[in-house]
């Protein structure tokens, strides 16, 4: 009997000349998993780019859900400055799923280090922690690929807790790219979920990311800490920030997310 061969994350988001095939296997309600939205939206924009600058920064409206199969991936040059580019990046098929715009840039002010205040939260070390099977039918079937080490905030509790925890690709990528490193932030459940006792249907509407590192320099054998908090609620609308730490205490993602209540 034969086995089908499992798509990676890194693979799962294998954007080239305008083409996507979106696998199965990533599904988070209807439609695919909004870090791997965001993940290949960031990559066609790179190849359209050339690779040039790094990006500093994703936006993303996710207008509806991303089906497996075929995509096409239209990209558009809004702007192209001496330090920076921006781009348009469009995933269609019958109907359009989702609209982002990606902002390459290179170094500026190199005397300048201010001090920032958003420190690492403190958390046991990773290797401490157990592993946790996260999947179908209690959970979206994308977490498969998603290898969780909770530390606190789990839906459902009926509680105020940030969503933390340590993660990771269950079979890492050989190096990160800034798409991947990204998408990744995506992994975790709302934290609004905390705050119930039972599911609810709710959707990322608006993703905005500013990525704080080079890729390059985070080892993707190493889980990166996660922390995710409601900064604000109204009329079925979530607001939320979400963090991404390196082990070594560097902030390499920050997100701000608005997500639908659906009912």
């Amino acid at each position: 009997m034969t086995t089908q061969a499992v798509t990676t994350y890194d693979e799962a988001v294998d954007v080239r000349d305008g083409s996507w095939t979106v696998p199965d296997g990533w599904l988070q309600g209807r439609g695919s998993w909004g870090g791997l939205v965001v993940a290949g939206i960031v990559r066609a924009a790179a190849a359209a780019d050339g690779g040039g600058l790094p990006l500093r920064e994703v936006s993303v409206h996710m207008v509806g859900p991303l089906p497996s199969g075929h995509a096409s991936v239209a990209t558009t040059l809004v702007r192209q400055g001496s330090a920076t580019s921006v781009w348009q990046v469009c995933v269609a098929g019958a109907q359009t799923w989702a609209v982002g715009t990606v902002v390459f840039g290179g170094s500026r002010a190199a005397d300048f280090s201010p001090t920032v205040d958003l420190v690492m939260p403190p958390a046991p070390d990773w290797a401490t922690c157990d592993v946790v099977a996260i999947g179908p039918p209690m959970a979206p079937e994308f977490l498969q690929h998603i290898a969780l080490r909770p530390l606190c905030g789990l839906p459902y509790s009926d509680g105020a807790d940030p969503v933390m925890a340590w993660l990771a690709p269950t079979q890492p990528p050989v190096a990160y790219d800034a798409g991947l490193l990204v998408g990744l932030i995506d992994a975790l459940w709302p934290a609004s979920l905390v705050q119930t006792t039972a599911p609810r249907p709710m959707a990322t509407l608006s993703f905005s990311a500013t990525l704080l590192v080079d890729p390059a320099t985070v080892d993707p054998k190493v889980p990166l800490l996660h922390r995710g908090c409601l900064l604000g609620y109204a009329d079925g609308y979530a607001t939320e920030s979400r963090e991404l730490w390196t082990a070594d205490g560097r902030l390499a993602v920050h997100n701000t997310q608005v997500i639908t209540v659906i009912k």
